[in-house]
């Protein structure tokens, strides 16, 4: 048993899993304390006696070994070492953890250490940790480059089919509209055509008809007419009129007059049909204009509208960064991991939880962060400066005390020795515990769970949650409280973690230590 009775100091650090486990006498499996019928502590569970000591002095749990005689033996049929009982106060377990979970202290501690090494809000480290937001753990730096061209590739090659798509709808309309005026000079050459073959023949009935009453008229020169004579119409002489040369040269005006008629009616008709294939011809033009003119835009506009919209994606690509080199975590919202994943799976890799950032931190050169941050207060001012000269001191303490930064998260969890968490029988057969007891067992049961899970290859939405419940009971464990609602116990009391025992004027140090004979 370790007896220190001269000190001076106490220099509390961190623990690695390797030292956790040299610590440790068997690891703690089972959620159960004591058996309540033979009040014997349960194997593999909180009061393990194979693990922990003996409950009484120098006798083992099956009672094969008794007497100070058999001390240090250890029973071949049950595992105890034969021992004082008093080792029960000192000698301590573990549970080694499905999954990474990270100390409170340092994730949650003003400042969080954590957020400090890494460069992050506090709030945005919450939300990694706790499973609502991925981080990007590692990039493929060629990878990267190479899927940055090959985006541009796509992007060149997009610009192309939409300018050679826009340009075929252009090339189609453009000989459409070159056919229907086509199709309009055609109908009017031929109306035209029709018109002047038509006149010829109108003039021949005009001046035949002319002709043919002429030569009535001619035959009965000097009689009297006993009706009016008319020509297509116009009035020539009344009745009683004698036929004379000027009723003929009358007749003859009147032709003129009727074929003068007709050659107009021609013209206009013309006239007419010239003006209506003009309007045909600019309304074809018009309703062309309307449809190439957003064509030939878009033609102009199709490499800048390309652009634009895989302007996010070449951002956030570009954005990637390796978390160690560029000494920046990149967060993500799952939506945006989904998409950039589905793209570019094969450039970055990213997590969520204690085992994404214990990834980070394992590759983090404290030596390499020293000497960027020592320039950084140098050269920056303000508020830059300021946060270099924080991140400064924590990296100088990992370095001097010889703590590794991956060390704040816990891998294996040290189960406290049970004569510090006691289990009191009470009167009517009743039980006092220690609140220690009901934390360990809550980690207990959501490890076991977790590692079953994990075992039968659940969905990982569940894998997720259990991780993070997980998280949450480590959380209670050491500080309840510190984060979201207190777990509480039976009538709604809240259960007294490790810091409670610690911290304040009940805690240990106030209570026990400071001020006594020690």
């Amino acid at each position: 048993m370790l007896e220190v009775n001269d000190f001076n100091a106490i220099r509390l650090s961190l623990a690695s899993p390797a030292q956790i486990k040299s610590w440790s006498y068997g690891e703690v499996t089972k959620p159960e304390t004591i058996n309540y019928r033979t009040l014997k502590p349960e194997k593999d569970g909180l009061f393990c006696e194979k693990i922990f000591g003996p409950t009484k002095d120098f006798e083992c749990y099956c009672g094969k070994y008794k007497r100070v005689r058999y001390k240090g033996i250890i029973c071949d049929k049950c595992g105890v070492e034969v021992a004082r009982s008093k080792v029960r106060r000192e000698r301590m377990g573990h549970i080694s953890l499905a999954a990474p979970v990270t100390h409170i202290w340092f994730a949650k501690g003003v400042p969080s250490r954590l957020g400090l090494l890494m460069d992050v809000a506090p709030r945005t480290l919450e939300r990694v940790l706790y499973f609502a937001h991925y981080v990007i753990t590692e990039v493929n730096d060629e990878a990267r480059q190479y899927a940055l061209e090959q985006l541009q590739l796509e992007i060149e090659e997009e610009v192309s089919r939409r300018e050679s798509e826009a340009s075929s709808h252009i090339a189609v309309r453009e000989a459409s509209l070159v056919q229907e005026l086509t199709e309009i000079e055609r109908k009017r050459d031929a109306e035209l055509a029709s018109a002047d073959a038509e006149l010829p023949g109108l003039i021949d009935e005009v001046m035949g008809e002319a002709r043919s009453l002429e030569e009535d008229l001619q035959e009965r020169v000097g009689e009297k007419l006993r009706a009016k004579l008319a020509f297509r119409g116009e009035t020539l002489a009344t009745r009683g009129n004698e036929i004379s040369a000027d009723t003929i040269s009358a007749l003859h005006d009147a032709a003129t007059q009727q074929v003068a008629e007709v050659e107009e009616g021609i013209a206009q008709r013309k006239t007419d049909l010239e003006e209506s294939a003009e309007a045909a011809t600019q309304q074809k033009r018009d309703e062309a204009f309307e449809e190439l003119e957003p064509l030939r835009t878009q033609v102009a506009e199709v490499r800048t509208q390309v652009r634009k919209e895989n302007e996010d994606l070449v951002k956030r690509l570009e954005k990637l960064r390796d978390p160690v080199e560029a000494d920046a975590l990149t967060v993500l919202t799952e939506q945006e991991f989904r998409e950039l994943d589905e793209r570019f799976g094969l450039v970055f890799k990213a997590g969520m939880g204690a085992e994404a950032i214990l990834g980070i931190l394992e590759r983090i050169d404290l030596d390499n962060l020293r000497e960027k941050l020592q320039g950084e207060t140098q050269s920056a001012s303000g508020q830059r400066r300021k946060k270099a000269t924080k991140r400064l001191r924590v990296v100088e303490a990992l370095r001097k005390s010889g703590n590794r930064p991956d060390w704040m998260v816990v891998r294996e969890l040290p189960v406290l020795p049970p004569d510090l968490r006691p289990m009191v029988q009470l009167d009517g057969g009743r039980f006092a515990t220690s609140d220690l007891n009901d934390l360990y067992r809550r980690v207990i049961n959501r490890n076991n769970r977790l590692k079953r899970l994990l075992n039968l290859g659940a969905p990982e939405i569940i894998i997720r949650n259990e991780k993070r419940m997980l998280q949450e009971s480590v959380d209670s464990l050491i500080d309840n409280g510190r984060r979201g609602r207190a777990v509480s116990g039976s009538g709604n009391h809240k259960l007294k973690s490790l810091s409670d025992l610690l911290k304040g004027k009940q805690g240990r140090f106030r209570q026990n230590l400071l001020g006594k004979r020690v």
